[in-house]
């Protein structure tokens, strides 16, 4: 299975301290935890991060209100639609000729190639719409259902200091850093470290922020990888996500 997660930006020096953000009144910003979020194993400072990240992002009740998001992977093969609302997803791969439905709330997936079904496929497109998600949205995630959060002081990277935000997820093999502005409080590259390992398997840039309906996406960032072509849709057809 082809991953996305093997591109590595080199010539970015990290460097961790122990200074905690600066309150800013985007933490009094109501930004509830889903339902499953690991509180007890989450620092405060990490959660008021996580708050001011989504107040800088357009704020919980702006990102609520969204119904449908589409973007293209990377090299522009792979067509993802999210149902943000209704916890339901499509993707369309090029490559293969395939289409894969998911239903998000409860992992179920099938797919066709060529018309026909195929249960691996299936699998495959249900992980890569996870990874996907995660290169469009994670900044919006942090207090999802099985995430916990850790602030891991300040990192100089490319000769800046952001504040680190560490998501680790329930049962993972990894975790994932962002690197926060200080001051605009968006999240301007992201990393994944593998389990037991203090080595990125990448550091990308999560940049070039685009608004739509209240909210800005990261989407075209400047070097190649991510999300392309990320729309904030109001009216999608209800066959795409129930018929191949």
């Amino acid at each position: 299975m082809r991953r996305l997660l093997f591109l590595v930006v080199v010539g970015l020096t990290l460097n961790c301290t122990s200074e905690k953000p600066k309150d800013t009144p985007a933490t009094l910003n109501l930004n509830p935890e889903e339902e499953g979020f690991n509180l007890a194993a989450s620092d405060p400072a990490a959660i008021q991060l996580a708050d001011s990240i989504m107040h800088a992002l357009g704020g919980r009740s702006n990102w609520d209100k969204v119904r449908f998001i589409t973007w293209k992977s990377a090299d522009g093969l792979v067509t993802y639609y999210w149902d943000k609302q209704e916890k339901r997803a499509r993707v369309e791969d090029q490559g293969d000729a395939s289409v894969a439905l998911i239903n998000l709330s409860t992992g179920e997936a099938k797919a066709q190639v060529n018309g026909n079904d195929d249960p691996a496929k299936a699998a495959l497109s249900n992980a890569a719409f996870s990874r996907a998600l995660y290169e469009l949205a994670l900044p919006f995630l942090t207090k999802s259902k099985d995430f916990s959060l850790q602030y891991m002081g300040e990192d100089t990277l490319a000769k800046k200091r952001y504040n680190s935000l560490v998501i680790i997820p329930k049962d993972s093999t990894g975790r994932y850093k962002l690197f926060v502005d200080k001051t605009e409080k968006l999240v301007r590259y992201w990393s994944y470290y593998p389990a037991a390992s203090n080595v990125a398997e990448f550091v990308l840039p999560f940049d070039n922020y685009q608004k739509q309906n209240e909210i800005i996406l990261s989407s075209n960032r400047s070097n190649g990888s991510g999300p392309k072509d990320v729309k904030v849709e109001t009216d999608l057809s209800e066959k795409l996500f129930t018929e191949f």
